[in-house]
């Protein structure tokens, strides 16, 4: 009986955990009806210091207006991680560069970018991409990080982490007809 009170257990351990361990999957979309704007989405984490939040990258394309357009998600109350520096024409990421690194890649890609406020109490980093898209195709690589230094020292850095999916062919769909363009 004992057995199959562990059984049961492992069981009822293994359904709660299913849904957190499943594998990460690009999300497509229009977000807009009867506009050529497409976008793949991909859920991921932000953290500072030794706070998480949750994070979504995005890569958009619109194919009369080229070049792919790569975006982090997050909100805008980051553990006292100020974002308001970043905003708008003249922010800091006209600047400075985001850090774009893959886990098992040594060299990254630097990048400068814009921020504003979106719905929801959200903050948007965005970029155009340098083709760094490509590299993200590879088996070897698992694992895409955003890194931005804070706005002064004592806010440290915001990284946001994302689990690639094994499959990116949605991500290509939305992605091909804008690389390449600039």
């Amino acid at each position: 009986m004992k057995r199959f009170y562990r059984w049961m257990a492992g069981c009822a351990g293994g359904l709660l955990l299913g849904p957190a361990l499943a594998a990460p999957q690009w999300t497509v979309s229009r977000p807009l009806p009867d506009n050529p704007l497409q976008v793949a989405s991909l859920d991921g984490e932000a953290m500072v210091g030794r706070s998480r939040f949750p994070a979504r990258l995005e890569l958009a394309c619109r194919v009369d207006s080229p070049p792919l357009r790569l975006s982090l998600h997050v909100s805008d109350q980051l553990g006292g991680w100020d974002v308001r520096p970043f905003e708008g024409p003249g922010g800091l990421g006209e600047r400075r560069k985001l850090r774009l690194g893959m886990a098992g890649l040594r060299r990254g890609a630097d990048s400068h970018f814009a921020g504003w406020y979106e719905e929801g109490d959200r903050f948007v980093f965005a970029w155009p991409s340098q083709g760094e898209f490509f590299a993200w195709q590879s088996d070897t690589h698992k694992e895409l990080l955003v890194t931005i230094d804070g706005a002064s020292r004592k806010h440290g850095k915001l990284t946001a982490r994302f689990a690639l999916p094994p499959s990116s062919q949605a991500a290509m769909a939305v992605a091909r007809p804008c690389m390449g363009k600039k």
